[in-house]
């Protein structure tokens, strides 16, 4: 089965536990759910380490994942990819784990290391438009429209509301010289209500200019 590493998933579960009798570990995660949810992540990472050292329900490489989230919250992003490596070595096939270690690569600017967690991941959950879509955002970085569009293409052709996934192909093609496609991209991004839209059109207008 697949595993989930997103937090509100995680509190919902403990919010089910509540009425019943939680295991040390599993009562030091749900404190440190409700800590980090408040922000405190110093805190919550305590308790999150400590449920380490109890008997829980939950398993160690989702501890793992929990902690790294504590630091990436904090910009530590070197602690937080230790911890994540930790959660890999247990669950090597994890591709959510992997697009998020992917995500703090790019963050240290280290794309060459992104691309092939990246890649890894989409290997590993090929109906999964997120690792498309990601290696699209990295490619247009570099430059790499071709590379990026079929990315975006496939993206698309697994989930066509995605609103980045449209404004990222309507950069693609306004950069290739194929204004038409990006401004029926860029229209479609707009009523999915893509963050940013302003930046986008912006990029896709001095480009017409620069065409004209």
């Amino acid at each position: 089965m697949k595993r989930v590493y997103k937090l509100a998933v995680l509190v919902l579960l403990l919010a089910t536990l509540t009425g019943c009798v939680l295991k040390a570990g599993d009562a030091a995660i749900q404190r440190g759910s409700a800590l980090f949810q408040q922000k405190k992540f110093d805190e919550a990472r305590t308790y999150f380490e400590q449920a380490l050292k109890e008997e829980t329900t939950f398993s160690t490489d989702l501890i793992y994942v929990l902690i790294a989230n504590c630091y990436s919250q904090q910009l530590d992003y070197d602690n937080a990819l230790v911890w994540r490596q930790k959660a890999l070595e247990l669950e090597p096939e994890s591709a959510d784990n992997l697009l998020n270690m992917a995500f703090l690569y790019r963050l240290k600017q280290d794309d060459a290391q992104a691309e092939q967690l990246f890649s890894k991941a989409l290997e590993l959950d090929p109906d999964n438009p997120a690792p498309y879509a990601s290696l699209a955002s990295l490619y247009l970085t570099a430059n790499r429209e071709e590379e990026a569009l079929q990315m975006l293409l496939k993206a698309n052709e697994l989930d066509d509301d995605i609103a980045i996934v449209h404004a990222d192909m309507a950069v693609c093609y306004a950069r290739m010289g194929h204004f038409a496609n990006a401004e029926e991209e860029l229209e479609i991004a707009e009523e999915l209500h893509v963050d940013n839209y302003d930046l986008f059109k912006q990029e896709i207008d001095a480009l017409k200019d620069l065409a004209e």
